[in-house]
């Protein structure tokens, strides 16, 4: 399979908003939340963006992250079941990373539900940590999350 991961664009959101749905863990974000993740100009700098995965037109995944008093934010990150498992999610999230860092952040922080070992063994593995945890923060099913962050390294990289 040849995959290459690339910024999103307008016309991925019908792509991005129809996998969310397939993948129960995955945020169901309206258009508009997606949305946001294109604009920015010079008096109000992008501080949401998204990244997609695909192959021959095809998306495979998404992440999706924000900028919040430099700290980079992971809000979101999906990979279609039959994708999983040939390195797109460390793919996506080191497009994050990157764009992160080079944006001027310092950090990656994310939540995970703390049933999600597929999710925090990617995280662990590109060098996040665990920091703490949020009792019953997720619902439907009630669960908590893992707290996980990192500091950002040159070249977009997890410490």
């Amino acid at each position: 399979m040849t995959w290459a991961v690339r910024r999103m664009v307008a016309g991925d959101i019908d792509a991005v908003l129809a996998l969310a749905q397939k993948i129960p863990e995955a945020p169901h974000w309206n258009r508009l939340e997606y949305e946001r993740c294109l604009t920015g100009n010079e008096s109000a700098p992008l501080v949401r963006v998204g990244f997609v995965a695909e192959e021959a037109g095809s998306l495979l995944g998404f992440s999706i992250g924000r900028l919040v008093a430099g700290v980079c934010e992971l809000e979101s990150i999906a990979v279609a079941r039959e994708a999983q498992g040939q390195g797109i999610g460390r793919a996506l999230l080191e497009a994050l990373a990157t764009w992160a860092e080079t944006s001027g952040a310092a950090r990656m922080e994310l939540e995970v539900r703390a049933s999600n070992a597929r999710a925090i063994r990617l995280y662990e593995s590109a060098g996040m940590r665990r920091e703490g945890l949020r009792a019953a923060y997720y619902r439907s099913p009630e669960e908590d999350a893992l707290l996980m962050g990192a500091a950002l390294l040159s070249g977009g990289k997890l410490a």
